[in-house]
């Protein structure tokens, strides 16, 4: 199978050559290509045998805000991340204010660099897009706002807070619009993105996500849906307790899959929710750093073992590999999932992975 063959085939629940691999992001390229020895520009996501990549028009040709000296994104604000930076332009905001807000122009990204990207990637990987670029409806309220103050809207100044979500809500739907309409038939699947939970639960109370975001996400999804796209979802933590509202709406991968903040396990989670969505990541990108490459390989094959049965399971590191984690571990990682789950395979699709090849079968 290709790349996109074998990735398709994992979102449709079949049983593919093997479990796709893939990676939110890599960090630690350059420690990666020096340990495997490839020469300076070697392609470690080939390499590695990830199956997918992220497209995104990066460029934003409008003109810039400038605060205190400093050019800010474009959306006023630093480029922190998740409401960490120090300057919040809507902090204090009425709702009135929000709407007068320099809010940023969808049609002003340059496309350039994302056609440039399709030609190389084009008919073998899956091409999934666009991701953050297309502003998360509560992340970028938090990085508008800040995190305390976001929260603290969304009760005592419930449109303010709306009046925030919804504009951000505008900017991401005629962003991916064009973004679709660019890529055209060689975009594989829509990749969106937002995180509203910890690592112990959701940031507000599921009554409040389901008011605010879940029918702005619904017509997201909608989006990708008329076009014959899965809908593949990036958000932190856990989620679970609005885990079915995002299946009803039509989530069908589900990124990223931090077992460790889970209020149930592996085997229960597959149980649950394996008929209805994929499951990306499983591997916990915070042990990483401190494991042998030996007990890496043992937890990549527990999750295979796991999640991967009759497909719908897509395998990798569940958030970031930072620069922290060794080489070995991220060369162990991928390559015990790629090994394994030839291994495991039967050509009966209807039996899917085999356990007994852990006991060394």
């Amino acid at each position: 199978m290709t790349h996109k063959e074998r990735v398709m085939a994992a979102i449709r629940h079949e049983v593919p050559d093997r479990i796709p691999v893939d990676a939110i992001c890599i960090e630690n390229g350059d420690d990666v290509r020096n340990f495997l020895g490839m020469p300076e520009g070697g392609d470690v996501y080939e390499r590695l045998g990830i199956d997918g990549r992220c497209v995104a028009a990066w460029r934003y040709t409008g003109e810039l805000p400038v605060a205190n000296g400093k050019t800010l994104s474009p959306w006023g604000t630093e480029d922190a991340g998740f409401g960490t930076g120090h300057f919040h332009p809507l902090a204090a905001a009425s709702a009135t204010e929000v709407e007068r807000y320099a809010w940023p122009d969808a049609t002003r990204f340059d496309f350039a660099d994302l056609r440039a990207s399709l030609r190389d990637w084009t008919g073998e990987c899956a091409l999934r897009g666009p991701y953050w670029v297309s502003g998360p409806l509560f992340s970028t309220t938090c990085d508008l706002m800040g995190i305390e103050e976001t929260l603290c809207k969304m009760l005592v100044d419930p449109k303010a807070f709306e009046t925030c979500v919804e504009q951000v809500f505008r900017f991401s739907y005629s962003y991916v619009e064009r973004f679709m309409d660019c890529v055209g038939p060689d975009l594989d699947i829509l990749y969106l993105a937002d995180d509203f939970a910890s690592q112990r639960g959701l940031l507000m109370s599921p009554d409040l996500w389901k008011k605010f975001l879940k029918p702005r996400y619904e017509k997201l999804f909608a989006l990708g849906k008329r076009r014959g796209l899965p809908i593949w979802f990036h958000s932190c933590g856990d989620i679970t307790p609005v885990l079915p509202d995002l299946i009803d709406i039509g989530m069908d991968v589900w990124e990223t899959v931090q077992l460790h903040a889970l209020p149930i396990t592996a085997p229960e989670l597959k149980r649950e929710y394996g008929r209805h969505i994929t499951f990306f990541g499983g591997v916990n990108t915070q042990e990483l750093p401190f494991l042998s490459p030996e007990t890496v390989v043992d937890q990549v094959r527990h999750r295979i073992d796991c999640l991967g049965e009759g497909g719908g399971y897509i395998c990798g590191p569940d958030h970031h590999l930072k620069p922290d984690v060794p080489a070995a571990n991220v060369v162990a990682l991928f390559d015990a999932a790629r090994t394994y789950a030839r291994a495991g395979y039967t050509k009966d699709a209807g039996i899917g992975l085999q356990g007994s090849c852990l006991r060394g079968r």
